[in-house]
C-alpha cells in the first residue's frame, strides 16, 4: 500500500475533531496484542484493521468451526478447520498491506505482552484473563476486557500501572473458574458485534485520545432491552491480587465437528451412573474401560466443566484430551443422535 492510500485509509479517523495528523501518528506507531480472534475478536481485529496501526499480533490456539460462523465475522465457511490467528491476519492484512501482523496460533502466554502498547484481552474466559491482567501488570500496559454470554456483555479497561490503579481482581475479587459457555448457553450473534465495536474504540482512546477509554469503569449491556449502563469500579482498601496458575486450557471441539468424526474418535463420558442413563454419544466409553493411558480422547460431560478439569489432569499425565464443547447438553440442542442404551456403553 502506498502512503496516499494509507492517508486515504485513515483519512475519516483523522477527520475527527481533535485527531488530526497526531493522532494519526500515534496509531501508526503503535503495536496492539489481541488475545482471542473468536466472537470478541473479529469485530476488534476488523475495526483496528484500518486504523493504521503499526503492528498487530493476533493469539488464538482455535480453529475455524461452522458454529463460529454467524458471529465471528472474519471467517467464512471456506475457513472451517483453519487455525483462527492465521485467518484472522490474513484478513486484517488484505485491509491494510503495510500493516505488520503476526499470527500465533496456540495458548497465550505472558511474554507474548512484551513489545505492545495495549493488550485486548477478547479470548472471553476468566483463566485467561487472569494471566493477560498479571502479564500487563507486570509490563506497566493497559488491557481492554470484554466478556458476552446469551444477552449479556460487558466492557471495561484496566492499567495497574496507571495513575488511579484498577485492574480486573477489583472487579473480580476472587479467582473463580469460567462460568457457562456460547455451546452452552448461547450467545446473541449481534451482541458480540456490539461489544467488540466498543473494545476495539478503547483501544484508540488509549492510543490516540479519541474519547476517554473506559478506566475505573465498567460498561454493560442487557441485549434483551439493548440497555447500556455504566458502573463506577474503584480499588478498595483490601484489593489484593488471586495468585494465578496459567494452565494450556484444553482444545474443544464443537458438537457438530465431533459428529463428523464418530467412529475414527475414542470418547469418554465422565458423568455420573444416572446421567449416563439419560443416553450417550454413540461410542462412548467410562474412563474405567480406557486402556490404552497415551491414546488420545474426546472428554465428555453434562455441560463441559468436569471434562476439563478431566483433560487437564489427563493432559498433565500425557493423554491428548480434548473437550466437547457444551457438553451433552450442546449435543442434544444440535438435534445429534444420543446412544439411548447405557448398558452398552463402550461395547
Amino acid at each position: 500500500m502506498t502512503s496516499g492510500a494509507r492517508r486515504r485509509l485513515t483519512s475519516r479517523t483523522a477527520a475527527l475533531d481533535g485527531a488530526g495528523e497526531r493522532a494519526v501518528q500515534l496509531l501508526a506507531d503503535a503495536s496492539v496484542l489481541v488475545v482471542g480472534a473468536g466472537g470478541l475478536g473479529a469485530p476488534v481485529l476488523t475495526y483496528l484493521a484500518g486504523l493504521g496501526l503499526g503492528r498487530i499480533t493476533v493469539v488464538d490456539h482455535d480453529v475455524v468451526d461452522t458454529s463460529n460462523l454467524a458471529r465471528q465475522t472474519l471467517f467464512a465457511a471456506a475457513d472451517i478447520g483453519r487455525s483462527k490467528a492465521e485467518c484472522a491476519a490474513e484478513r486484517v492484512r488484505g485491509v491494510d498491506a503495510d500493516l505488520t501482523v503476526v499470527a500465533i496460533a496456540g495458548a497465550f502466554r505472558p511474554e507474548q505482552v512484551a513489545g505492545h502498547d495495549v493488550v485486548v484481552d477478547a479470548a472471553d474466559s476468566v483463566q485467561v484473563t487472569r494471566a493477560v491482567s498479571d502479564a500487563c501488570a507486570e509490563a506497566g500496559i493497559p488491557f481492554v476486557w470484554g466478556t458476552v454470554l446469551g444477552y449479556d456483555g460487558q466492557v471495561s479497561v484496566f492499567h495497574d500501572g496507571g495513575p488511579e490503579p484498577i485492574d480486573f481482581h477489583d472487579l473480580h475479587p476472587e479467582a473463580l473458574p469460567d462460568e457457562g459457555s456460547c455451546a452452552l448457553d448461547g450467545v446473541l450473534p449481534a451482541l458480540c458485534g456490539a461489544v467488540g465495536s466498543v473494545m476495539a474504540a478503547q483501544v484508540t482512546a488509549l492510543v490516540a485520545g479519541l474519547g476517554d477509554p473506559l478506566l475505573g469503569r465498567v460498561l454493560t449491556v442487557d441485549a434483551r432491552r439493548w440497555r447500556w449502563t455504566e458502573s463506577p469500579l474503584r480499588r478498595g482498601p483490601g484489593s489484593r491480587r488471586p495468585t494465578t496458575v496459567l494452565e494450556d486450557a484444553p482444545p474443544r471441539i464443537a458438537p457438530a465437528a465431533l459428529a463428523a468424526r464418530l467412529g475414527d474418535t475414542l470418547l469418554v463420558d465422565v458423568r455420573t451412573p444416572a446421567e449416563l442413563a439419560t443416553g450417550t454419544v454413540p461410542g462412548s466409553l467410562r474412563p474405567e474401560d480406557l486402556t490404552d493411558p497415551t491414546a488420545p480422547v474426546v472428554v465428555v460431560c453434562a455441560s463441559g466443566v468436569r471434562a476439563t478439569a478431566w483433560a487437564r489432569t489427563a493432559r498433565a499425565a500425557g493423554r491428548p484430551a480434548t473437550v466437547l464443547d457444551g457438553g451433552i447438553a450442546a449435543w442434544q440442542r444440535e438435534g445429534l443422535p444420543l446412544s439411548a442404551d447405557a448398558d452398552t456403553i463402550g461395547r
